[in-house]
């Protein structure tokens, strides 16, 4: 039972039956407690049976009502009870405290009384004989006040049962839908939120209320505002920082265009290199500045690249750096074609970054291993380094910005913690994610999920 309606509802409900049992005991506690009700009375036809001898007893003496009594089975014999003037009862039982009080009030005045004894509905009577002779009879009508309840409750227990679930389920449903609605309604705003509607407001909805819980959707729609404000001033830095970062890189490519045309003899080879690298900072730059803020800003995936090509093409560029390290590259591709949404080359980069990390982290003569599958219909992508691997409780954290592992590995690659997070959001626009285990037999295993297209005629 994890929904707050239905704990609420049932909640709610159970009070609500006891109250009314409750309420059902209180009304008809002293009723229960009144022996004149003959209704209440258990054994209506032992109270005329009493009567009955009694009269008898009055033309017949005491003995013939003790005769009578000592016939009866011992359940009666329990509540009927016999004293002669002496004090003596019939069969020489011992009476009740708390039966006393009645026999003291009866006499030739008061020749019928009506009092508890041991809680329970007693009527008394006196009983004047022949030759001035007398006999108090006690009858002891029935249960006590608790037992006559318990009765009345359990002959009347399934009507009062389905009367109290009718009543008391309806207001229940009613209060637990009136305090569960705007919480539905807030976790609703909260996952689309979540998705990116940050102009989303869910106060509007809740206008009729004043209480704590409009207050909450007040307060939650001013976060929201908060939030969508700074995404906008994010946003603006953005734009900014692209146009210092574009600024300077615009300067650099045309110096080297200049440089070029003096013709050095000797430099031609390192102007390459150099208009490389200016062309691939230019494009990483403008693929992170274009990647989104927020979902809403997210630009469509208009192009395609196949993956076991893309693959293989990166390796072969990498090749170098490899060679350097004495690293061996194992790819290990797919079967057919595994066609990617895309959009530029944002998904180049991302890959690139993966392998330039397996390369970083790998010892001199390890291996980098890259196998290409198709589980479930997706497109799956592992990049396996030989190196130490990441403290299992840091595997989440290396996918934040800025983040870096420990001291060692930092003093052996530097950085600052950009790469893999720019590769999850790069994943993340393409549908797809991205994890990071560790192997026993090798380092640490970068795994890539993405959807595929099917392309038909």
């Amino acid at each position: 039972m994890r929904s707050l309606f239905w704990k609420m509802f049932f909640g709610a409900w159970i009070t609500a039956v006891v109250m009314v049992v409750a309420a059902i005991y209180i009304t008809h506690f002293g009723e229960f407690g009144d022996p004149r009700h003959e209704e209440r009375m258990e054994g209506p036809a032992l109270f005329r049976e009493v009567v009955h001898n009694m009269r008898r007893t009055r033309r017949h003496g005491p003995e013939h009502f003790q005769h009578w009594l000592e016939r009866q089975p011992k359940k009666v014999q329990k509540q009927v009870f016999a004293i002669d003037q002496q004090g003596r009862e019939l069969l020489d039982r011992t009476l009740p405290q708390s039966m006393a009080p009645l026999l003291t009030s009866l006499n030739y005045r008061n020749r019928e009384s009506h009092m508890l004894v041991d809680k329970k509905p007693t009527v008394g009577f006196f009983l004047p004989l022949r030759g001035g002779d007398s006999l108090r009879v006690v009858l002891i009508a029935g249960h006590s006040k608790e037992g006559l309840l318990l009765r009345f409750l359990w002959r009347n227990f399934w009507p009062m049962l389905l009367l109290s679930m009718l009543a008391s389920g309806a207001a229940c449903y009613w209060l637990a839908r009136y305090l569960s609605r705007p919480l539905d309604q807030l976790r609703a705003a909260t996952r689309r939120v979540a998705a990116g509607e940050l102009d989303y407001r869910v106060a509007p909805s809740l206008h009729s209320r004043s209480d704590e819980l409009a207050e909450l959707a007040r307060d939650f729609d001013s976060m929201t505002a908060q939030l969508q404000e700074s995404m906008a001033e994010q946003r603006r830095l953005i734009k900014d920082v692209s146009h210092e970062l574009r600024s300077p890189l615009a300067r650099l490519q045309v110096a080297l265009g200049i440089a070029r045309q003096k013709q050095v003899q000797g430099l031609d080879t390192e102007l390459d290199k150099i208009g490389k690298a200016a062309d691939y900072l230019e494009d990483i730059i403008a693929d992170v500045l274009s990647l989104p803020v927020a979902s809403q800003d997210r630009r469509p995936l208009d192009d395609v690249v196949e993956i076991n090509s893309l693959v293989a093409a990166l390796l072969e560029d990498l090749k170098g750096e490899a060679q350097e390290k004495n690293l061996r590259f194992e790819l290990a591709p797919g079967v057919g074609e595994f066609l990617v949404a895309t959009r530029g080359s944002s998904l180049t980069a991302a890959l690139e970054n993966i392998l330039r990390n397996a390369i970083k982290y790998s010892p001199a003569g390890g291996n980098v291993t890259v196998e290409i599958d198709r589980p479930d219909g997706n497109c799956c992508i592992r990049v396996i380094d030989s190196g130490s691997g990441v403290a299992d409780d840091e595997l989440q954290a290396i996918f934040r910005p800025f983040y870096r592992t420990d001291s060692a590995r930092t003093r052996e690659s530097g950085g600052f913690g950009l790469g893999l997070a720019i590769a999850q959001r790069t994943i993340l626009h393409h549908g797809g994610s991205i994890g990071a285990t560790n192997l026993p037999a090798a380092g640490l295993c970068v795994e890539i999920q993405l959807p595929l297209l099917e392309i038909t005629d």
